[in-house]
Formats: structure tokens, C-alpha cells, sequence
């Protein structure tokens, strides 16, 4: 059973506070191009949803070491980062965000992001939203090497605002991320996406689903 309410709040990123699957999407696809050339049959979108950027990597070029697999991940996320540049009417906060993000800071209510973005992507998306404004950069978690997966980043994120993760409210869009947020004992978990994505959100263990932020119920969160 959820907890009556929490008092802080993890955001996941992507898919999160910016839906940007379909960038990712793409740069994947261009990233296989790149391995394979034109002639390969590049996987449908849904095969690159989910895993770590290694993980993928080795699934789709199998031959390569770890170093050039390092760079490889390197050059998919500079390549998502172009895409998002390229799309300056697309890349904003999903909608509602703001005005959650400013109704927590008003009743003094902790968040952060744990994010399994790498720090360039966390620096960019610093650079492109008004995170900075809501956000101390330096409580955020994200995928530096240290964690082994994102139910390690969900409780290194409670650890950083001083909450036990058992008082958290934890808000993603991965079924695995919800996996590990519900067995890792989240006080609260909310699943983002669109509504037909909430009834595999709700069996993957979130308490309550939102299309956006301005489904966000506050009498979830006190302090």
C-alpha cells in the first residue's frame, strides 16, 4: 500500500519532464546507419527502448570492445543532442512541470532528478530548460559509471535530499524503473505517458498515473 503522502520528490528525466523518445529513436537509427550502412534494416523503434546505451551497443554491433563501445555511446547522445537542437519548438518541460516544480519550492517540499541521462545530457538539458531556477545541479543523479541501475540512482537521490526513499515520491515512465523503485520500497510511485501506457505502468507497481504534470496531485506530497 502507497503512503498516505510523501515528502520529497525524485524525477525521472526522459519520457518524464521531457518527452523525447522520438529524438532518441532517431539518433539510434542514425547511429546503426553508421555501424551497419545503408543497406542494414535498422530494428523497429520499440528495440531500442529500455536498455543502457552498452547494452544496446553490443546488441547491435557485437564485435566491438568496451572502449570503442564508450565511444560509440558517446557519439549516439552528441548526435540526440543535435536532434533536439534541431527541434528548438519541441524541446520544453512537459506540460504542468513548471508549475509543479513552483508549488513545491512554495511549500518547501525537496526534489531532484535521478536520471539515467549521462552528465553531457544533464548539462545540456541544464543549458536548455530553466532547471537551474528549481533544480541544485549538484543534488542530481544521473548515470556517471557509479550506479548499476536506476533503483541504485533512486536511493542515492534520497540520500543526497535527506529523505529515506520509504518517504520519496518516485514519478517515472520505464516499467523497469517502477520494478525497481517498488521493490526498493518508494513511498509513492507515479507513472507518467499516455493513458494507454498507465494500465503496464499500474501492474509494474505505480500507486497513481498522469499523461502530464498538471494531472499532478499536490495531496500526494506534504511536508
Amino acid at each position: 500500500m502507497a503512503a498516505a503522502h510523501a515528502r520529497a520528490v525524485l524525477f525521472d528525466f526522459n519520457g518524464t519532464l521531457f518527452f523525447d523518445t522520438p529524438f532518441h529513436e532517431e539518433a539510434w537509427r542514425q547511429i546503426y546507419r553508421e555501424l551497419h550502412g545503408e543497406e542494414g534494416e535498422v530494428p523497429g523503434d520499440s528495440f531500442f527502448r529500455g536498455p543502457r546505451n552498452d547494452t544496446l551497443i553490443q546488441a547491435i554491433a557485437p564485435e566491438m570492445t568496451e572502449e570503442e563501445r564508450t565511444a560509440c555511446s558517446i557519439r549516439k547522445e552528441a548526435v540526440y543532442r543535435s536532434i533536439c537542437r534541431s527541434h528548438p519548438e519541441q524541446v520544453h518541460l512537459v506540460d504542468g512541470a513548471e508549475e509543479l516544480f513552483a508549488a513545491l519550492t512554495e511549500q518547501e517540499i525537496p526534489f531532484t532528478l535521478a536520471t539515467a541521462s549521462i552528465p553531457d545530457n544533464i548539462d545540456f538539458y541544464f543549458r536548455e530548460f530553466p532547471l537551474g531556477k528549481w533544480i541544485n545541479r549538484k543534488l542530481c543523479v544521473c548515470d556517471d559509471g557509479n550506479y548499476a541501475n536506476k533503483g541504485e540512482m533512486h536511493l542515492e537521490a534520497a540520500r543526497r535530499i535527506g529523505v529515506p526513499l520509504s518517504e520519496c515520491l518516485v514519478i517515472e515512465d520505464s516499467i523497469k524503473a517502477i520494478d525497481y523503485a517498488k521493490k526498493n520500497g518508494a513511498g509513492i510511485i507515479v507513472g507518467i505517458g499516455a493513458k494507454y501506457t498507465h494500465p503496464n505502468l499500474r501492474q509494474a507497481g505505480a500507486d497513481y498515473c498522469i499523461c502530464d504534470f498538471n494531472e499532478f496531485d499536490l495531496r500526494w506530497v506534504s511536508n
